[in-house]
């Protein structure tokens, strides 16, 4: 009884909302609800989880969303559907993706409708952060496990492709680490990054976008045109 009252409630607030406030102001509300400053998407993401009631695993998106966003105003039972669909808009839009290196997980994320708009969150998305990391340390030898090992060409371009999803435009942070002790060692990571995210064909596609490049949070290039070959010029 209680639950029924609440949906209607919020129904009604919600219709309310839809046919007296201009879109400007509603967009200024969905800023409150539902921007996220930092919205972390891991592998985990994809993952099965445990379902309460039969105690199974399985991967269920809206057992998912129910965690990740308890509050009302997130369901669609209780809210219009034009105002759920313009706050899912708004997440999209104004939130920061944060992405770890692993392959797969930001492709998949951008070219899903999980939210079920219509459309995929790539066609909104316009800001994103990955984390790279030169090194790996693999638990297949002790020497990789202890001290890194070089990460693999292949491993890192795999990571970034999901970037060339993102609609013209986005911004884009790369925060990559090396693990270096000295300057040197940090720009010989850095050459062997830049050449294998950034030949011919990676630097046209970059074109589209606003690209930060951030070595160790100690050095940031803003990766223009005239960067590029500021940083060419310098390291070759």
């Amino acid at each position: 009884m209680l639950e029924q009252l609440a949906r209607r409630e919020c129904l009604e607030l919600s219709n309310q909302i839809m046919s007296r406030l201009p879109r400007e102001v509603r967009d200024m509300v969905y800023l409150h609800l539902s921007t996220r400053d930092v919205e972390t998407i891991e592998r985990e993401h994809f993952r099965t989880t445990l379902d309460p009631l039969t105690r199974l695993y399985s991967y269920n998106f809206e057992r998912w969303k129910k965690q990740h966003f308890p509050e009302h105003y997130w369901d669609p039972e209780y809210v219009s559907k034009p105002l759920h669909n313009e706050l899912v808009e708004n997440y999209y839009r104004t939130s920061t993706f944060v992405f770890s290196d692993d392959p797969g997980v930001m492709k998949r994320f951008l070219t899903t409708d999980e939210m079920r708009l219509g459309l995929p969150p790539k066609d909104l998305v316009a800001k994103v952060e990955i984390g790279l990391n030169a090194v790996s340390h693999d638990r297949g030898s002790f020497r990789a496990y202890m001290f890194g090992v070089p990460k693999s060409p292949e491993r890192m371009r795999e990571v970034v492709e999901g970037l060339f999803e993102l609609k013209a435009g986005a911004r884009v942070v790369i925060r990559f680490v090396t693990e270096a002790k000295t300057g040197e060692e940090r720009d010989e990571h850095c050459r062997g990054a830049m050449e294998t995210l950034f030949d011919v064909a990676q630097r046209e596609k970059m074109r589209k976008y606003k690209v930060k490049f951030v070595v160790d949070d100690v050095r940031v290039w803003e990766l223009g045109e005239a960067m590029r070959h500021e940083w060419v010029a310098i390291h070759g």
